[in-house]
């Protein structure tokens, strides 16, 4: 391999290490946002059980309207966050995948690198060792 070859394949697995840096932020940032709405779901969860407890006085039918539509709004908020998690979840895994493949795609083109290094130092050292006359004894 020639030296423009080796510079390319240096500049390959360079791109690869960015790309596993950003993804891996990427993970990060969808990991916090998991954590944000697996606590948003506990927190209507709570409440939702707070509403749902019957109330030490009867109500009048304002109130029992209005603790209908909390319910349903509260019901509606967790059905909506816990369809988010799973979005989440879904996208955390693909990205995932993905950082697996491209930590392997840069492993792959490191070593190639440094094996077209090698052996690019190896052809300069052959090629200088040929180009020296022999030594004579005598």
């Amino acid at each position: 391999m020639s030296p423009r070859q080796l510079h390319l394949l240096s500049l390959m697995a360079t791109r690869a290490r960015g790309e596993v840096g950003q993804i891996s932020a990427q993970i990060g940032a969808l990991r916090h946002r998991e954590m944000q709405q697996f606590d948003m779901a506990d927190r209507l969860g709570r409440l939702l059980e707070e509403t749902a407890q019957a109330p030490a006085q009867p109500m009048t039918r304002g109130e029992l309207n209005a603790a209908q539509f909390m319910g349903r709004t509260l019901v509606q908020h967790l059905q909506d966050t816990r369809s988010q998690m799973a979005q989440t979840r879904e996208e955390r895994t693909a990205l995932e995948a993905d950082l697996s493949h491209q930590a392997r795609r840069q492993t792959v083109l490191d070593a190639r690198t440094d094996e077209t290094r090698r052996a690019l130092h190896r052809a300069r050292f052959d090629a200088q060792d040929s180009a020296t006359p022999p030594r004579r004894r005598g």
